[in-house]
């Protein structure tokens, strides 16, 4: 439930979690270093008066038929959203899902950022280069509902289907083939408050 980073084998369907810790310490500030993690140059932007939000989506992003990345991303992208006049870009599907089809609303694993677009720092480095233009970031966290996955989600992780979500056809979202939370719940609150 508290993975920080899940990845996909090429030859399976499900993500497994995997522990993320680049070997070699701490990168230059603003330099995104491999088997480094990325130091953030660049402080947060003054919040703006009004805001003026572009809702991107980093994987859908590239002109060409195929997944963008964070870091094509902050090239091709970035720049383009601060000259057509935005002062912030709220990022859609950051956290990891395993059915793409979703948009990311069918989240896997609440506590990592999606793995299909590259690392962990690739997406600070993406977050960084925003803040050098200017861009307030908003990461659109999914807190209504969950995959009903099993095998890579939190659905039915303690063996039954009420640790996170309500019990039976209430804790099934038919429309979205999701699992609801249970807001009720003291344990729902503090794992969803704490990402």
């Amino acid at each position: 439930a508290w993975v920080k980073w899940a990845t996909q084998e090429w030859n399976e369907i499900q993500y497994n979690g995997v522990y993320y810790e680049p070997p070699n310490g701490k990168s230059a500030p603003g330099v995104l270093e491999e088997d480094k993690h990325y130091t953030f140059k660049y402080p947060r932007p003054p919040k703006p008066r009004a805001l003026r939000i572009y809702e991107c989506h980093v994987g859908m992003s590239s002109e060409e038929p195929k997944v963008n990345s964070y870091l094509e991303f902050r090239r091709d992208m970035l720049p383009r959203i601060r000259k057509l006049g935005y002062n912030a870009i709220q990022i859609m599907a950051i956290q990891e899902h395993a059915y793409y089809g979703s948009f990311g609303y069918h989240v896997t694993s609440f506590f990592g950022a999606s793995s299909r677009f590259g690392t962990p720092d690739e997406l600070k480095a993406m977050i960084d280069e925003a803040h050098r233009l200017g861009l307030v970031v908003l990461m659109d966290i999914v807190h209504s509902h969950a995959s009903k996955n099993t095998n890579d989600g939190i659905n039915m992780f303690d063996g039954t289907d009420a640790l996170y979500f309500h019990s039976g056809a209430r804790g099934n979202h038919w429309m979205w083939d999701s699992r609801c939370f249970n807001y009720g719940n003291w344990e729902t609150m503090r794992f969803l408050i704490s990402n």
